[in-house]
Formats: structure tokens, C-alpha cells, sequence
């Protein structure tokens, strides 16, 4: 092979073609500087066209490519396709006609199947099983379609996993639950409420599936669920982070419209610290008084007169009673006591006493705030007098002004300071030449200009002079060819004359 190459080489360098004629290679040249410059000119506006095309439907949205393409191709519309996603690209001032016109011919993203996979009509007998499963399938749309109306949520998809119903009371076999995975817009992220929202959207669909069984993840793995707390269920106005950033926000507001008026939002800077306590705590406290009290009192009295001689038969009670020996003696002046004539009294007092009871029940929330931290820095060329600055009376009266304003508390700790400082002197604006997206976008149009006047010095202008010359035509040429005209029309005219 090697010899045979040597061999054609060594017959070509012996023999060499012949070479191109001198009218050739004078005409070449004009169309090879013709040919650089259309081609120069087309990767340039193919260049800067490039990032004009726009996918019309999002890399999630379920699509049929071929339906686009013989919709795009009918009405004549340009397109592309992109080598990596294969979305169908067109270009950008058309991409609201393009998605008017697809949603004319009835080409739309499609949506996950829901509930209407129930109403086909199924033939005799289909199994339950191939029903649970067909209810299960449209449960799942139905939970994707509500999830993609969120403004945050480009394509979402569902997994139930939905446990057996069983007639034993105490039975704790399996559970349900659910899996959702949701691509996220770009720009756009999933609030603290919105992940609670879908949670508890899909843990109330099922039954007897909690939120914590519900595990959202989005299209970088990130496992969102675990972001939010539903075990007591989900407070937006108590979450841990929320509460001390509302706090924050309404201090320096509140702040920025004392001081901002007065010496300017630029003259003073400002640092807020909240601690917060996002504990949920119940209490409950019961007092009882110092003395009792009498509730309630009953009071018994029994008389029994003429009391007959009781007792159990026999030598004690068949004797009679014994009597006084003198009954002077026994009724002796100033003795009230009655004589005991077989009457009995009897008293009972009943009293029951209770003490004064109060039960006290207070719910604290989350969210309280638990201590105020505040530094203000003013600005010393903001001081009345610059030259002094702040004195100690001013920076006092304004430290008065802050506590009222701010309800600065010392019995819970809230701190506040107010100094005074230098601040650096502002740096000067960038002129407009100096910015970057300003240089860029000069840099390219200078380019570009630049590019079309070598064109035309280099190409265009060489070329012109060139056919300029080629289309003048020589004196000496043009003599000779008068010349010639004018003996062939003698030589057609003495013809004419001897015929």
C-alpha cells in the first residue's frame, strides 16, 4: 500500500497537472472573495439569530413533537429542535402566535389522567383489582393536576400508596401514604405555607393518611417536607423563622420612619435582633383561699316526752324508781334545772366547709418575643453642626424618642443603644462608559462596524473595481469590433447587391 502511494506520488511530481488557465484564475479570484463573504455574513446573522428561538412549551410538559412539527410546517412557521432536550424551538416574536395557534389546532401539554379513567366502560369481568388500581392511577392525576395550579410548580406527580381497609377495631397493619415530586419554575421557590399547603391537600385526600406520611421532594432532591412541622398542624403566623424576621421587619420600619425624616434614611444605620420563643405552652393553675367557708349547715333537734320504762325484762327494770327523800331538799331555791320527768332532748349539727378555689387556664402560643435588641449609629455629618457633631443631649433625646417609639422594655431586657460615628464617604457613581453591560454591548456594535467596513474595503470594494474594469470595454477593443461590424454589413450589402 505504502509502495503504491510512493509510486502515484513520485508519477504526479514527474508529471504534474496542468496548470489553470491565466483567465480562469484572473475570474476565480473575484468569486473565492465573493464566496468568503456570504459566508461570513450568513454565521453572523445565524450567530446572532441563535438566541432568538425560544422552546415553546416547558422540558416537562408532555408534548408531541410530530403533532408541532405538522402544525409549524403547515402554515409555513420556522422552527428548531433542541440536540439536547429535543424541545421544539421557534422564534422568540412568535412564541405567542405559535402557542395560539397549537392550542387552535387542539396541541396542548397534557395533563396527568385523572377521575375520567373511571368512566370507561369495562367488560364483564373486570377484577377488582384492575378497578382499585384504575381509581388509584386517577386519585393520582387528580392530586398532580391541583398541585400544577400553584404559581410555584411547573409539573407534578403523585405516589399513593393506599392501605387495605380491614374490619378488626385493634388492627395495626399497614398504613398509608404518599409521595409527591414537583419541578419547581425557575426564579421561584416553595414557601414554608406552600409546602404545608400541599401536604395537607394530599394528606386530605386520602383517607386515613397523616401529614406526616407525606414525603415532598423537588426536582433536586431536596426533601421539602422536612422544612415545616405538621405534627400539631401548620401555623403560618407561629413558624420559628418567621416570627423574629416579622419582629425585626417592624422595628426597622418603625425605626426608618422616626429617624428617616429627620436626618435622612442615608445618615444612620441600623442592627435589630429579636429573640423569639416558639414554645407552645399550657397552664394551668389552681388556688385555694386562706379560711374556709361554711357551704352548708343542718341542724337536728329531738325531744321525747313521757318516756316509758324500757329495757330488757328482769330484776332491774321491774324495780320502781327511787324516791327523793325530801323533795324540799330536792328542788332547792335558784335551781332551774327541771326535774327530770322522763323527757330526752337530743341535738345534732351538720356543717360542711370549703375553701375559695380559682383554676387559671392560660395558652401561650408560639411566637412570643422574649427579649429586644437594638443599635442605632447615626452619622456624624448628619448632626446639626457638623463641625461638633452629635452632642450627648441630642443622642439622649433621640435614645428617649427610640425607647417610646420602639415600647422598649427593661423589666423583659430589651436593650437599645444610639452612637455617633464617621461614616466613609460615599463612592462616586460609575459613568455610564464604564459599566460592564455598556462596554459589552459597544464592544459588539464597534464589532460589528468594524467587520462591515473591512468587508467592504476587502471584499466588497476589490470587487466592485474588478467587474467595473471587466464590464468597461478597452478603445482598442472596441475600434476593432466597429470595425468588423462595419465590413460584415459592406460584405452583407454587396451580397445583397449582386444577388
Amino acid at each position: 500500500m505504502i509502495d503504491t502511494l510512493k509510486s502515484a506520488f513520485g508519477r504526479w511530481r514527474a508529471n504534474p497537472a496542468p496548470a489553470l488557465p491565466p483567465t480562469l484564475l484572473k475570474n476565480l479570484y473575484p468569486m473565492l472573495l465573493l464566496a468568503i463573504g456570504i459566508t461570513a455574513m450568513v454565521l453572523m446573522y445565524l450567530w446572532s439569530d441563535q438566541s432568538s428561538y425560544k422552546p415553546v412549551f416547558g422540558a416537562h410538559e408532555k408534548v408531541a413533537a410530530s403533532d408541532m412539527m405538522s402544525v409549524l410546517d403547515t402554515d409555513h412557521i420556522p422552527y428548531r429542535l433542541h440536540p439536547d432536550s429535543g424541545q421544539v424551538l421557534v422564534p422568540g416574536s412568535m412564541l405567542g402566535k405559535v402557542r395560539m395557534l397549537l392550542a387552535a389546532k387542539g396541541v396542548t401539554a397534557q395533563l396527568p389522567a385523572g377521575l375520567e379513567l373511571m368512566d370507561k366502560n369495562d367488560p364483564l369481568g373486570v377484577s377488582q383489582f384492575v378497578q382499585d388500581v384504575r381509581f388509584r392511577r386517577g386519585l393520582e392525576g387528580e392530586l398532580a393536576q391541583s398541585i400544577m395550579t400553584l404559581d410555584a410548580i411547573a409539573h407534578a406527580r403523585v405516589h399513593l400508596s393506599i392501605a387495605k381497609s380491614t374490619s378488626f377495631v385493634s388492627s395495626d397493619g399497614e398504613k398509608s401514604s404518599a409521595s409527591v415530586v414537583v419541578a419547581v419554575k425557575p426564579g421561584h421557590t416553595m414557601s414554608p405555607e406552600a409546602i404545608a399547603a400541599v401536604v395537607n391537600m394530599v394528606a386530605g385526600s386520602v383517607a386515613s393518611l397523616s401529614p406526616q406520611r407525606v414525603s415532598l421532594v423537588d426536582q433536586n432532591g431536596n426533601l421539602l417536607s422536612s422544612h415545616v412541622d405538621l405534627s400539631e398542624g401548620y401555623d403560618a403566623t407561629n413558624s420559628g423563622g418567621e416570627n423574629g424576621k416579622r419582629y425585626q421587619d417592624d422595628v426597622k420600619t418603625n425605626v426608618k420612619n422616626l429617624l428617616g425624616p429627620i436626618i435622612g434614611e442615608d445618615n444612620f444605620r441600623l442592627s435589630v435582633s429579636a429573640a423569639v420563643d416558639n414554645d407552645k405552652v399550657e397552664e394551668t393553675v389552681e388556688k385555694y383561699g386562706a379560711d374556709p367557708k361554711v357551704t352548708s349547715e343542718a341542724m337536728r333537734e329531738e325531744q321525747d316526752r313521757n318516756r316509758l320504762v324500757m329495757g330488757v325484762p328482769g330484776t332491774l327494770s321491774n324495780r320502781p324508781p327511787v324516791a327523793a327523800a325530801d323533795p324540799a331538799a330536792a328542788a332547792k331555791p335558784g335551781d332551774t334545772t327541771p326535774p327530770n320527768d322522763g323527757t330526752a332532748h337530743k341535738n345534732a349539727t351538720t356543717r360542711q366547709y370549703a375553701y375559695d378555689r380559682s383554676i387559671i387556664q392560660t395558652k401561650r402560643s408560639r411566637g412570643r418575643l422574649q427579649k429586644l435588641s437594638v443599635a442605632v449609629v447615626l452619622a456624624q455629618a448628619a448632626a446639626p453642626f457638623p463641625k461638633t457633631g452629635w452632642s450627648p443631649a441630642e443622642i439622649a433625646n433621640i435614645d428617649k424618642i427610640l425607647r417610646n417609639g420602639l415600647g422598649i422594655d427593661a423589666e423583659r431586657g430589651d436593650q437599645l443603644v444610639v452612637s455617633a460615628m464617621n461614616f466613609p464617604p460615599k463612592a462616586p457613581l460609575t459613568p455610564w462608559w464604564q459599566e460592564r453591560d455598556n462596554v459589552v454591548d459597544f464592544s459588539s456594535w464597534i464589532l460589528y462596524a468594524v467587520g462591515a467596513l473591512l468587508g467592504y474595503l476587502l471584499l466588497l470594494r476589490p470587487l466592485m473595481r474588478l467587474l467595473t474594469v471587466r464590464l468597461t470595454p478597452n478603445p482598442a477593443t472596441a475600434v476593432r469590433i466597429a470595425a468588423e461590424r462595419r465590413m460584415a454589413e459592406a460584405a452583407a450589402a454587396q451580397a445583397a447587391a449582386q444577388a
